[in-house]
């Protein structure tokens, strides 16, 4: 039997991607350390520009409580970076051949750890540059600033150390069943939207505000207070408010540093000892799962098809999206996102900025729902191509069940910020909500042509990749952005009178030039 074509290409552009990476490899080491160089020299020069607000920060009372949650941001992020790429990749063939070999399962776990030491310890000479660079003018010692710098160290690989153990337990429990696979990458989206709560309540202002009152901050201490990231942080606002005396807080930076020290040992310790006990593989047991009978849901989704034929496959291609969390996750994600997007950036007194905000937000959900309609291979689609009338049954099937997932979550985002205005009226609840609706079926229109009409066969595909940077910058900007800046209507006018129908003319072509990609593809 010949090889596919596709799978022929698909070998040699691995290799030719592998080979330029070899390339680069001899020099890597070079670059790193040039651009680090580059990068120190240069934040002094950048942080001189600012430096009368950076000292009036670390001398005003919200200071400890501000560094306490940079340190805690930076600390979380370092605890989900490995447990999110092992959760997206949850495959226990390299373990099994580590584990094959005579050494212990934590040797196997202190090894991964240092083998990705190298890389995280670039992101951290970057921010423990910048925050040394920030400090310098206050005429901290070199003592003091040697400390900074091993609190900046300890306190990440701490956090990397615990990431690396909680990511090692979750692929030997999770790396069992393809529903435990499924649970792992539902996880793996969702398990973010804390950080980037904290992200945008520091961007959006409401957080600095908060810290303003002293009670409020008094509060954020004492509850970042148990986290060995605040430890670092008081250490580091004592030296700023003590600068050249380390004799002036001596024993409070030996209390707080020797236990970030101590803690990170403890880790060491306590995550052998659980790699030995849980970083295993266990012998797997096969279930069959049963199909249970349809519900109100399904049966309702089946009449919305018109029953039939075709409301048996829209309820299929229900099924078959709602039963992988990993595309409920996404969902749950994109509102989430949202959600905090009016909270932060909108609010009841400004709907139309939260309305502009999430306009960039909603045509990526509508990426997630419908833009995974060639993920599942081409077998998939050969089943409909070869059935009478397949191609436009498919399509309608999965534009209908696009719009019954994300016009009603558009609906409601924009509705409850619209209520909550106190300049709301009816008819303008009824503009604002019946606009976005418009806007968000086209938006599913034009994902689903996109991705029938430059097909990705997985999520690692480039073409996935593209469609998604088309659908996340080219409708938002082109014919959203633009238009209000050089219109100047304001965005309902804007949305009304000139991206809904745009989008709407430009999702119909796409639309159609997908349905006949998908009917000549071989």
């Amino acid at each position: 039997m010949p090889t596919p074509k596709w799978l022929i290409v698909g070998r040699n552009e691995y290799r030719i991607r592998t080979s330029r990476i070899r390339k680069i490899r001899p020099y890597f080491l070079i670059l790193v350390i040039g651009l680090l160089a580059v990068y120190v020299t240069f934040i002094p020069r950048l942080v001189s520009l600012f430096i009368d607000d950076f000292l009036a920060f670390f001398l005003s009372h919200a200071a400890v409580a501000m560094v306490q949650i940079i340190l805690f941001m930076i600390f979380f992020y370092f605890i989900i970076l490995p447990i999110t790429y092992t959760l997206k990749e949850v495959q226990t063939g390299q373990l099994e051949i580590f584990l094959a070999a005579p050494i212990k399962p934590s040797d196997v776990l202190l090894g991964e750890f240092l083998g990705v030491m190298p890389f995280y310890a670039i992101v951290v000479t970057m921010i423990a540059g910048f925050f040394t660079a920030v400090m310098a003018p206050l005429g901290l010692d070199l003592v003091q600033i040697a400390i900074i710098i091993i609190i900046f160290v300890v306190t990440f690989f701490s956090a990397l150390w615990i990431g690396t153990v909680v990511a090692a337990v979750l692929r030997t429990k999770l790396g069992k069943t393809a529903r435990g696979k499924d649970i792992g990458k539902a996880l793996a989206l969702v398990i973010a939207l804390p950080m980037i709560a904290i992200m945008y309540a520091i961007t959006g202002g409401r957080l600095l505000e908060a810290l303003a009152d002293p009670g409020a901050s008094g509060m954020v201490r004492a509850i970042l207070g148990l986290l060995p990231s605040s430890w670092g942080a008081e250490v580091i606002v004592g030296f700023a408010s003590n600068p050249g005396n380390i004799a002036a807080a001596g024993f409070e930076t030996l209390t707080r540093f020797g236990g970030l020290v101590a803690f990170f040992v403890a880790l060491l310790w306590l995550g052998a000892k659980a790699a030995n006990r849980a970083y295993s593989i266990e012998p797997t047991t096969f279930t069959a799962s049963r199909a249970k009978p349809d519900g109100v849901f399904y049966k309702t989704v089946k009449y919305l098809g018109g029953g039939g034929s075709f409301g048996a496959l829209l309820g299929s291609v229900f099924k078959d999206y709602s039963r992988r969390l990993e595309n409920l996750s996404k969902i749950a994600y994109m509102v989430g996102l949202i959600v905090l997007i009016s909270i932060f950036y909108g609010g009841p007194d400004d709907p139309e900025g939260a309305l502009l905000m999430t306009s960039f937000i909603l045509p990526l959900l509508a990426a997630f729902v419908v833009g995974e309609v060639t993920l599942r291979g081409k077998e998939t689609l050969f089943i409909y191509k070869k059935t009478p009338s397949g191609v436009g049954r498919l399509v309608k099937a999965r534009l209908l069940h696009g719009w019954l997932v994300v016009v009603p979550i558009a609906a409601v985002i924009t509705a409850v910020p619209t209520i909550l205005s106190p300049q709301t009226t009816f008819i303008s609840l009824l503009t604002s909500t019946g606009l976005v609706i418009l806007f968000v079926a086209a938006n599913v229109a034009f994902v689903l042509g996109l991705s029938l009409l430059n097909p990705a066969f997985s999520d690692k595909s480039g073409n996935y990749v593209i469609n998604l940077m088309i659908t996340m910058f080219a409708l938002p900007n082109g014919l959203f952005l633009v238009p209000l800046i050089v219109f100047d209507l304001g965005p309902l006018h804007t949305l009304c009178f000139v991206t809904i129908p745009l989008n709407w003319l430009l999702s119909i072509v796409v639309l159609y030039l997908g349905k006949g990609k998908l009917s000549r593809i071989e």
